[in-house]
């Protein structure tokens, strides 16, 4: 039986509202500093454009915050101040962020107490705290440039990472707050998403977090820094430059009069752990739930006063509550073992072996929409080992099966995967019915018809390519039509039948992603029998519903 302690809330909430007094604001909160000694390092990489050419970067000593801004202190500046932040955040998951939503660095749903990072508050947000912060203190607090990132963050080893090469290794759960087996559970039962083919997958560990953790949870780099290549990515001071050609050789910011994007830096809760070197830019007024700040120093740390040490305890107090919550967690199950797929007249059985774990619940079956594409759940509360889904489509597309212990389902089984049929020409053919997809995935469509259309992050990639095999009933020449919605014109698509092109098609825009409308196309000439159709993008900002060939 598990102990019964006082909400975690709760005790947090007698912790910090002891009320200013009257009349008079409460200081701010200096940050918690670590000395960062001098030295030269080889700042950039030659695995990306953007971080070259590699050079030699001398610092003098510097000092950087040792966890990230917390929103307990974020709090004392905005209530100090009266500044205005952001109102609107990328913060709700749904299938991954839905968008800018209403949220702000103190009312969002992922931030849950006042000892995680402060997120939603934006480059701009992270810049007015650093200032105002200097100006009260007398001291120049700023925020870091990307070489004193980087330095800090390789933390004098000469591994890849401080504490390894491998990423995804299954102790990277012990230094960072990196997306791993407890978010990609949590994620699946409550938002719909997954960590499998976004990006990277995740860790085959559990850290206990789901979104940002209360900082400084896991183990310290060599620097005695926490949390600096996870968590949360870190807005940096520098302007954003697509490399290194002007960039100081001692390490100072780099600023411009034209500077569009601030550079951001490090990995957070939904990544993976990115290479050291790895760069990113923000407009300066996004706000999102995967980037926060820490505050930097000129020379050696300054001696914490009284409202340091106080915010120090109270950080303790929270880091050990969250430390008794994540030691009451139950164990992960094991996975499930040996998947195999059978498919007999549109209908595709599945079955495995049984879990050995004699407090095994349950199993969940996920199936994705196209091969390569995240998984989403299709069955709970599955009490036998054989599943028969009768629901099969056209396309290609793998299943995986989970077993699952009080609410906690283990890693993914091995992929079993569809053999998929071809498509009937003349007819239309449904987008998500590709037998492979690179550069698109597959969303609800917002459409009058259909149930799925390919999409992205940006609507369909420019180098995206999706493949159909289909079936020609009659040699001829062919009309097609596509069912697409963008906001603007664009370059389109070319048509390829088994590698050759045969035509190209731009696309007009609708007005918006969620404005339907079918074009028309190029004559094709198709010969009888099966072929391979691939649609190759040239252009972003497309979104396609369907598409269909007819006699012309």
């Amino acid at each position: 039986m598990m102990k019964a302690t006082l909400p975690y809330s709760t005790s947090l909430l007698l912790l910090i509202s002891t009320p200013a007094l009257a009349g008079k604001p409460l200081p701010p909160i200096e940050p918690i500093m670590v000395t960062v000694p001098a030295g030269s390092f080889a700042m950039g990489s030659t695995e990306s454009e953007n971080t070259q050419p590699v050079r030699t970067v001398t610092l003098p000593e510097f000092s950087l915050g040792k966890y990230e801004v917390t929103v307990r202190e974020y709090r004392r500046f905005v209530e100090a101040t009266g500044f205005e932040a952001p109102q609107a955040c990328y913060h709700q998951l749904d299938n991954w962020f839905i968008g800018n939503t209403p949220g702000s660095w103190d009312n969002n749903s992922l931030t849950h107490n006042e000892f995680q990072p402060a997120i939603c508050v934006s480059w701009a947000g992270a810049k007015a705290y650093v200032d105002w912060l200097a100006k009260t203190t007398g001291k120049p607090y700023r925020l870091p440039s990307e070489a004193e990132w980087e330095y800090a963050a390789r933390g004098a080893a000469t591994s890849r990472f401080y504490f390894g090469n491998d990423p995804k290794h299954p102790s990277v759960c012990q230094y960072e707050n990196t997306a791993d087996l407890s978010g990609e559970d949590e994620l699946q039962r409550t938002t719909n998403s997954s960590y499998v083919n976004f990006v990277d997958g995740f860790a085959d560990c559990v850290d206990h977090a789901t979104y940002a953790s209360v900082v400084g949870m896991y183990k310290p780099n060599p620097y005695g820094l926490h949390d600096m290549l996870s968590n949360v990515a870190e807005f940096m001071g520098d302007c954003y430059l697509d490399n290194y050609n002007n960039a100081y050789s001692d390490g100072r910011t780099f600023l411009s009069e034209q500077c569009e994007t601030r550079a951001t830096r490090g990995s957070s809760w939904h990544w993976n752990i990115w290479p050291v070197t790895q760069r990113g830019g923000m407009p300066e007024d996004f706000a999102g739930a995967a980037e926060g700040f820490r505050i930097a120093l000129d020379g050696q740390a300054p001696k914490p006063g009284k409202t340091t040490r106080q915010f120090e305890q109270q950080l303790a107090f929270a880091q050990q509550q969250e430390q008794k919550r994540r030691d009451q967690q139950f164990a992960y199950p094991q996975p499930v073992t040996n998947l195999r797929l059978s498919q007999t007249d549109g209908t595709t059985v599945l079955s495995w072996d049984s879990s050995k774990e004699a407090d095994i619940f349950g199993y969940r079956i996920y199936r994705n929409y196209s091969a390569g594409s995240m998984f989403e759940l299709i069955a709970d509360n599955v009490f036998d080992t054989q599943f028969i889904d009768a629901n099969a489509s056209p396309n290609v597309y793998e299943y995986t099966v989970v077993a699952v212990r009080r609410n906690l389902q283990s890693n993914y089984s091995n992929l079993v995967k569809t053999r998929g049929t071809a498509l009937v020409v003349p007819g239309r053919i449904e987008a998500e019915y590709a037998h492979t997809v690179t550069g698109a995935n597959t969303a609800r469509t917002s459409d009058t018809e259909g149930r799925l259309n390919l999409t992205g992050g940006g609507g369909i990639a420019e180098d995206a390519e999706i493949d159909y095999q289909i079936t020609v009933s009659q040699s001829g020449h062919y009309r097609l039509s596509y069912r697409i919605a963008g906001p603007r014109d664009g370059k389109g698509f070319s048509v390829k039948i088994n590698g050759e092109t045969v035509s190209k098609h731009t696309v007009s825009g609708t007005g918006g992603y969620h404005d339907w409308q079918t074009q028309q196309g190029e004559r094709v000439y198709l010969s009888a029998g099966e072929h391979t159709l691939k649609l190759q993008s040239h252009d972003t900002n497309w979104k396609l519903n369907w598409l269909a060939l007819k006699r012309d």
